[in-house]
């Protein structure tokens, strides 16, 4: 099987299942669920997992791949690697957790990209050598990188967001 097909199915069945699982995070939020501690736990170990997955999925489409990122790729990139390190930095030490809040920056610049790629701004022309209107990915016609990056920020956040509002709910 040709790597490129390969790759960008497996990571849109990924932004696939993030899209679900935002959906039922943002279910629990509205309606005030809340699960045990060991439960809980689970939401601040699913963010970790999806920052590092994402880091390395954006390694795999510019070094395996060969796909060059875009300035907007690269801003995306600049918030996923830290976001990355401090949630398994945080793993030891929650005392880390605030700064991983970026991710809701990162979902920002993800959007705003999604409307370049899509013709707004005149095709946000960033770059000469590579343009951020450039869909390398395209699957099912609307999952393309900046997609994929905005859906791992929103993941992310909504999955700390709950975490860090049950755990104090759990400790009063």
């Amino acid at each position: 099987m040709d790597l490129i097909i390969f790759f960008n199915s497996l990571f849109a069945f990924f932004t696939f299942i993030a899209w679900a699982s935002c959906t039922a995070i943002i279910y629990f939020l509205l309606s005030k669920k809340r699960f045990n501690k060991l439960l809980t736990e689970q939401f601040y170990n699913y963010a970790t997992s999806v920052a590092v997955f994402s880091s390395i999925g954006s390694l795999i489409y510019s070094e395996v791949v060969g796909f060059i990122p875009c300035k907007f790729c690269w801003y995306q990139r600049y918030f996923m690697y830290p976001i990355s390190l401090i949630l398994l930095v945080g793993i030891f030490k929650r005392s880390f957790l605030k700064y991983a809040y970026l991710s809701f920056v990162g979902f920002c610049l993800g959007i705003y990209h999604i409307y370049l790629q899509n013709g707004g701004d005149a095709g946000g022309s960033c770059a000469i050598d590579v343009p951020c209107n450039l869909k390398y990915v395209d699957t099912f016609g609307f999952i393309s990188i900046p997609v994929m990056a905005a859906t791992a920020f929103l993941t992310i956040f909504l999955s700390l967001l709950y975490y860090d509002l049950s755990r104090k709910e759990i400790s009063e």
